[in-house]
């Protein structure tokens, strides 16, 4: 494998990377994972092989050599935004899995959760009354790619509804301004 200089660069991430081969046995854990991992929230290392395993079921059911796979985890006190990816290298399957976690903590003492401008975008779609079919359009992302920031942004801001988590975190005239319903929004507000 082309480990030293990817090995190097991987240590000095900011984000949490553990590489596996196709049996799920860890192969690299970059410092920012071993401290997580190791030191911080030893659970979460079991969860991600839970995801891993998963992956790896998805990857064999479609039959491809490349795929990725992201998603949100909740865990404890922890959480955490991940993709994974598969590839091969000298003829081996493997699975990186790339995170960044916050403690959920912080989130609460704060009581703001922060929003990514791509994830704001969705939330003035979702507002606006949008399906994830208009947001597909809308934003030229695949449908399966909304699909996946709904989810992410539920779970980011422990909401369990689209209308849920309008009602919580969206400032109406910041979101609704120049939508169809926007009056209807308004009178409510």
């Amino acid at each position: 494998m082309y480990r030293s200089k990817c090995w190097k660069a991987f240590q000095q991430a900011n984000q949490g990377i553990c590489v596996f081969n196709c049996r799920l046995e860890k192969i690299y854990v970059n410092k920012k994972a071993r401290q997580v991992l190791e030191t911080i929230t030893p659970g979460l290392y079991q969860q991600f092989i839970g995801i891993c395993r998963r992956f790896m079921a998805m990857i064999r059911a479609k039959e491809v050599s490349f795929l990725n796979y992201s998603g949100m985890l909740n865990y404890q006190c922890i959480t955490s935004s991940f993709n994974c990816f598969s590839f091969y290298s000298e003829g081996q399957r493997f699975i990186m899995i790339v995170f960044e976690y916050r403690s959920s903590v912080e989130n609460d003492a704060t009581g703001e959760v922060t929003f990514t401008p791509r994830e704001k975008e969705i939330l003035k779609a979702i507002a606006a009354g949008k399906t994830n079919k208009e947001i597909s359009e809308m934003l030229s992302i695949g449908f399966e790619t909304v699909k996946s920031h709904v989810r992410n942004l539920l779970a980011k801001t422990r909401t369990s509804s689209r209308t849920e988590l309008i009602s919580k975190h969206c400032h109406l005239d910041d979101y609704t301004a120049g939508t169809p319903h926007y009056e209807l929004f308004r009178k409510q507000g």
